[in-house]
């Protein structure tokens, strides 16, 4: 398949892109009167994600934005990574290897070592959720009656009231990065500011991010000071052990205790691919604080995660058996983070 005609703008400079976002969104009549963030354009990274819809004719818009020669994107500042690097750069970078193991590491589960090589932390963060319903060739959504997401009027999932979109998002690395306590560092017509990356997503498999303003664009992910203390890990559940999305990705980070290793002190549980954004669960948290992290403990944990992430029928793999590995997920992540596992 083509992918559809459309207006490229290559701004070399943030500013630049800025700019551009700016003249895209704007209203038909030309009016400078605020309009939908992405109205009329797309960032561009790697375009793993992004040229496969316009494909498929999936929401494209008339002009795209690439990203690639921006230089504030591709380059770090201490405690910083840049939304421009590559995830094969992310999973080969030393530094990153031994301050943050499991971002790298995670890096090296998306997709293929092809697609590696383009994609892009920004992009990756900004996937498109996906369903069976709307993650197919025009003809076929014709054929079936399309969904909220593309071009009828109600979601197909939850066809009552099915006015919200259940799309499901997934992204592996959000999760991982939420477990660590990233912020989003973004810029946009008005000047930088930060997010949470715990915040910055919406519940809604259409609107997907709360955050983000007309023409912003996400610059880089900043780690906190402490990030280096938690013990982070990733576990992923896929049809096959190579280019799949997930279909359920539980991300744990601990924090031990002052002279007490192995007693849990902080805790933060985050899932990706089971809701329209990736999730933490404070209920989760609240189990492990205090605790000392054991098989028992784990599964306790992961029963109560089990109970909590509710996936809908819109994936290749069932709900229910999704559900059940989330339990599996959350265990074997929670004891890979033991200071007795070599992971």
């Amino acid at each position: 398949m083509q992918v559809p005609d459309f207006i490229l703008r290559q701004p070399a400079t943030l500013q630049e892109a800025i700019t551009a976002a700016q003249e895209a969104s704007r209203p038909p009549d030309g009016s400078h009167a605020p309009s939908a963030p992405e109205q009329g354009y797309d960032w561009l990274g790697g375009g793993t994600d992004l040229l496969c819809n316009y494909k498929w004719r999936i929401n494209q818009r008339p002009v795209v934005i690439a990203l690639r020669g921006v230089a504030e994107l591709q380059s770090d500042v201490a405690g910083s990574l840049a939304a421009g690097r590559t995830l094969w750069q992310l999973e080969n970078d030393a530094e990153i290897q031994r301050r943050y193991p499991a971002l790298a590491s995670t890096a090296a589960l998306v997709a293929s070592p092809l697609i590696r090589r383009s994609a892009t932390l920004g992009g990756n963060l900004h996937l498109d959720t996906r369903c069976w319903h709307f993650n197919q060739t025009a003809e076929w959504r014709a054929a079936h009656r399309s969904c909220l997401k593309a071009e009828a009027d109600q979601c197909r999932v939850l066809p009552d009231p099915g006015d919200v979109c259940v799309a499901a998002y997934c992204g592996d690395l959000a999760p991982v990065l939420i477990a660590y306590g990233a912020v989003a560092r973004l810029h946009g017509p008005d000047g930088e500011r930060r997010v949470p990356l715990a915040e910055y997503f919406a519940g809604d498999g259409i609107r997907r991010f709360a955050e983000r303003r007309r023409a912003e664009l996400m610059v880089a992910v900043e780690m906190p000071a402490d990030a280096e203390d938690w013990r982070v890990n990733y576990r992923k559940l896929r049809l096959r052990q190579t280019f799949d999305f997930p279909e359920g990705g539980v991300a744990v980070g601990l924090q031990w205790e002052s002279g007490n290793p192995g007693v849990i002190a902080a805790a933060r549980i985050a899932t990706t691919a089971y809701a329209s954004v990736p999730l933490l669960h404070p209920e989760v948290v609240e189990l492990l604080q205090g605790q000392l992290l054991d098989q028992d403990l784990a599964d306790r944990a992961g029963a109560l995660l089990e109970s909590l992430v509710q996936p809908m029928k819109n994936t290749s793999m069932s709900p229910s058996y999704r559900r059940k590995m989330a339990r599996v997920l959350c265990r074997r992540a929670l004891l890979d983070c033991s200071p007795h596992s070599s992971s």
